[in-house]
């Protein structure tokens, strides 16, 4: 058996390396990659969350249910804390299938209030 030295293996070292870069170009090469978007975080809060929390100033049927503003108004609230919640089945919520990234959104909506 062939025993595989340095030189054998620098080619492959290269391919190897010349492949992670193409990776890192395709998934990560920017940070829009993973941006959270507050325009669709809205459009998702006026469709799923409005039956029950006031979006905007107008109260809700609900006197009990927080209105998003006051979620964001929070301090001890985090945008990572939404996500998760979100993410999580819920007793007193419907269990709308979120997508990490949709959860993300509405919670970069939320803490836009915060503004």
């Amino acid at each position: 058996m062939r025993s595989w030295s340095i030189v054998d293996r620098a080619p492959m070292g290269r391919i190897l390396a010349a492949q992670l870069v193409v990776a890192l170009g395709l998934l990560g090469g920017s940070a829009d990659t993973f941006a959270q978007d507050v325009q669709n975080g809205q459009r998702l809060s006026e469709r799923l969350c409005a039956a029950c929390h006031a979006i905007g100033a107008e109260p809700t049927r609900f006197n009990r249910v927080l209105p998003l503003a006051a979620i964001a108004a929070r301090q001890d609230v985090s945008s990572d804390m939404i996500t998760s919640f979100l993410l999580l089945p819920h007793a007193t919520m419907p269990n709308t299938p979120l997508s990490r990234k949709d959860a993300r959104d509405i919670a970069a909506f939320i803490m836009d209030m915060r503004k």
